[in-house]
């Protein structure tokens, strides 16, 4: 759910021409050859095969973004089908694979073929499974960095759960460009969120994406509150053990790089919200018969934490990324695709 609010938010600034602009030399599927390809490929198959089966459909797109990644030197790239993701994709660098959930590609718990999908809903699809597997880019260019650093295969494994196989593709490879500044600053930002000292929004994501879900279905209108109640007490306990520390250190730290001060901006945003609307639900909900004015201030309170993790989260260095690139190839599959 947040994956496809915050997707959906990168297109709709795409389209606005409030596209963020990116200094460094592209790499891997951010190349306009295959986000090109992939795109007239998937818009071949949802014009000409509304027949085909949703698993088949993903698999074929994973295919011809397996063949680009092999050229650019990701290393085993491949993918799964399964039933309990939360998401309809999401990459595992500890298993090197996209995981797909294809009873996520539609609201709809009957949607079996190409034919049952919206237009949007497919262009969710296209943007997902494009956005998780350019995490592999991501983090091949974490390791070549790291390598560069020499820093041995297990020191690596040890930093980031990567495949120790995979660790050793990627050293044992020769590639044609060398990193450029801007890319080895890209890389180390992304390891720092995704891996290193400012890993610990990013995991609680990870960990806990069925109290984002809560908090989305709590701002609803006419939504049930005891139903978030598990959830809030999720977020309040991630936010008195993990966030406020956080922030507290680092608030004493010294020297704080730009990257790492937004990230504190941000931080601290959600911080403020999840305070508020804690303190809302605990005064809402320790009341025999709270009035409609009383739950629907506590219902924006949590649609206010809910934009501020969506922030938080499209900012961080990779997801900014791969949101960027699923939002140019959204784009560019919706323009093809568009109704005369």
């Amino acid at each position: 759910m947040l994956q496809r609010a915050a997707g959906n938010r990168v297109v709709g600034q795409l389209l606005a021409g409030r596209a963020p602009v990116v200094q460094r030399a592209s790499y891997g599927l951010d190349k306009q050859t295959s986000q090109d390809k992939y795109v007239n490929d998937a818009v071949k198959l949802w014009t000409t095969q509304p027949g085909m089966s949703l698993q088949k459909f993903a698999d074929a797109l994973l295919k011809v973004i397996g063949v680009e990644l092999k050229g650019y030197g990701v290393p085993f790239f491949g993918w799964t089908f399964v039933s309990d993701a939360g998401a309809a994709g999401l990459f595992d660098s500890g298993v090197w694979k996209v995981k797909v959930n294809v009873s996520k590609f539609s609201s709809s718990t009957t949607a079996k073929r190409l034919k049952d999908l919206t237009e949007a809903e497919v262009t969710d699809v296209v943007g997902t499974l494009y956005h998780e597997s350019r995490h592999t880019d991501q983090d091949v260019l974490i390791i070549r960095t790291l390598l560069d650093q020499k820093k041995t295969v297990d020191q690596i494994f040890a930093d980031t759960k990567i495949r120790k196989d995979v660790i050793k593709a990627v050293s044992a490879s020769k590639y044609g460009d060398p990193l450029d500044a801007d890319q080895i600053a890209h890389a180390k930002r992304m390891f720092d969120v995704m891996y290193g000292a400012h890993k610990e929004f990013l995991e609680f994501l990870m960990r806990h994406s069925d109290a984002f879900e809560g908090l989305v279905t709590l701002a609803a209108p006419g939504s049930k509150l005891s139903a978030a109640a598990a959830h809030l007490k999720t977020f309040d306990t991630w936010q008195s053990a993990v966030l406020q520390p956080k922030l507290k250190q680092m608030s004493a730290a010294k020297n704080l790089t730009p990257a790492e001060t937004a990230l504190r901006q941000r931080l601290q945003a959600v911080d403020t919200s999840l305070t508020k609307l804690v303190a809302d639900w605990k005064k809402v909900t320790g009341t025999k018969h709270p009035t409609p004015v009383e739950t629907g201030d506590l219902r924006e309170l949590a649609a206010d934490a809910r934009d501020a993790i969506t922030e938080a989260y499209v900012k961080l260095e990779g997801e900014q990324d791969a949101f960027r690139v699923e939002g140019e190839v959204k784009a560019a599959f919706a323009s093809k695709v568009a109704k005369p």
